[in-house]
């Protein structure tokens, strides 16, 4: 992308301390791209910002009626580790929230839901990234084949809502995104939303 172009891409907020005076692209790949800004700094100092974007994406807790849900366990490279989160993945270009939801839990698992309800939508590293993740409860659960892409090879698990619940609070689930759903699904469940 030519620099020109990635400097369309940005607009200054409204009262915003940062002036953008340029921009360029200066990694891409298809999972992210990391961009760097020329910026004149809040203290009036020129200076450059990096923000890398890999795209919005969501979260879906899956609930059985009862009160079961579904976890994968993949590998994850940049930790070198395997963990247990939720089911999640990237919101496509042009993509609803919604729909990317739907696509990622059925490529997962192989659930359908006809129930969906968004729990929240949440920036996720604001200080280098405008990366969203949205979050969804997937709830009247129908089961059918998983279809992974290539680069997973994915494990799924249900568990009692509380003991995903104890699993966050002993840090064994650590992603981000899983722990804010698990939450989220006990408090609502409970009535506390």
């Amino acid at each position: 992308m030519a620099d020109s172009e990635v400097g369309k891409q940005w607009k200054d907020a409204e009262g915003s301390p940062w002036r953008t005076v340029g921009a360029r692209e200066v990694y891409h790949n298809p999972w992210l791209t990391v961009t760097e800004y020329a910026v004149i700094r809040p203290d009036g100092q020129p200076g450059i910002y990096g923000v890398v974007d890999p795209g919005d994406n969501v979260t879906i807790v899956a609930l059985e009626d009862d009160e079961r849900l579904w976890l994968v366990r993949e590998f994850l490279y940049p930790l070198q580790t395997a963990d247990w989160f939720l089911p999640t993945g990237a919101i496509e270009r042009g993509e609803e929230p919604l729909a990317a939801a739907q696509r990622e839990l059925a490529e997962e698992t192989g659930l359908r839901a006809d129930e969906w309800r968004e729990l929240g939508a949440y920036a996720l590293s604001p200080g280098i990234s405008a990366q969203i993740g949205h979050i969804f409860l997937a709830r009247g659960l129908r089961h059918g084949m998983a279809s992974p892409e290539g680069t997973e090879q994915i494990t799924t698990r249900l568990v009692p809502l509380r003991e995903a619940l104890e699993a966050c609070l002993r840090n064994e689930i650590r992603a981000t995104l899983a722990v804010i759903g698990i939450w989220r699904t006990w408090s609502l469940l409970r009535g506390e939303e």
